[in-house]
């Protein structure tokens, strides 16, 4: 792995820092830097005679983070699937560092890609800390015994997100912001070079949308992770992401920057709405204002 991949987190609650990650004699991935860290070519899904997704072709470099937007249904959960192995192209193909994703075991590949899910963490009654423990299986060996300094890695994770105080709570007397920020912590610990998230801030309110972007943020900008985030926010998208690929009706819509792929052209083919878009006051990142269908006569 290059050296900013290679990394952990050494942190306090203020700002991410990392140290240098023992590596693992046991598990050595080949890359090539010339090429793309991910590759999507002309991938299909089906389910019966449903299909989710086709044709869909795309290459993601190593530090970049893509959003991935769309109308529900339009394939974007299935190919979050696709991309982390969980579920096989039924057409095309996905390459990891050059090789069929398909090639990889699954143990292999937890070491390199972790998962968020929409919904984090159910609200289960194990401790907090045990939770985070668990990112830790990928450098388990089959005594349970971590290969790396784990205790000392989950410590430093429950510091930066402000968990210390809440590792001996369960995790179902936490409220949903808290239990997402433990699920953010348990990725963390896993130490992947590519973190896939569904729907990251479905829960959330406003506040904790944002501070946890901007986590995920600081920890890509230092650990230089590979981030795809499956997101309904599109202004969230355009202010966070590198990156946005559309999706509709299983088929690529377009991708982009933000300045590119958000236009009112696109956003009104894309989403069938009626946009107005503006530029943020900041950083003139395009944002979008929704315009209503009947306006009800003012008085």
């Amino acid at each position: 792995m290059s050296k900013d991949t290679n990394q952990m987190v050494h942190a306090n609650r203020n700002e991410l820092k990392f140290t240098g990650k023992q590596a693992d004699p046991s598990f050595n991935v080949q890359r090539d830097i010339s090429k793309p860290l991910m590759e999507v070519d002309g991938a299909g899904k089906r389910y019966g005679e449903h299909q989710a997704l086709n044709g869909v072709s795309w290459q993601i470099a190593e530090g970049d983070w893509w959003g991935v937007v769309g109308p529900n249904g339009s394939g974007k959960s299935t190919l979050l699937q696709l991309l982390a192995g969980t579920e096989s192209v039924s057409e095309g193909s996905i390459r990891l560092n050059g090789r069929n994703i398909t090639s990889y075991s699954r143990k292999d590949l937890s070491r390199m890609i972790a998962v968020l899910q929409q919904d984090g963490l159910p609200a289960i009654s194990y401790p907090v800390r045990d939770v985070v423990e668990m990112g830790r299986y990928p450098y388990q060996n089959w005594l349970g015994r971590d290969s790396g300094d784990g205790e000392k890695i989950v410590d430093r994770v429950l510091e930066e997100l402000g968990l210390s105080e809440l590792a001996d709570r369960p995790l179902d007397a936490l409220s949903g912001g808290q239990r997402q920020r433990v699920a953010l912590a348990k990725v963390m610990a896993q130490e992947p070079s590519i973190l896939l998230l569904d729907e990251p801030t479905t829960f959330l309110d406003i506040r904790y949308q944002l501070q946890f972007m901007e986590l995920l943020s600081t920890w890509r900008q230092r650990n230089r992770i590979t981030i795809v985030a499956v997101l309904h926010d599109l202004n969230l998208a355009a202010q966070f992401c590198d990156h946005i690929l559309a999706l509709k009706e299983g088929e690529s819509a377009g991708s982009g920057t933000p300045h590119a792929l958000m236009t009112e052209e696109h956003i009104r083919e894309i989403f069938q709405v009626n946009p107005a878009m503006v530029k943020h006051p900041d950083h003139g990142i395009p944002q979008l204002l929704l315009r209503r269908e009947h306006e009800e006569p003012k008085n």
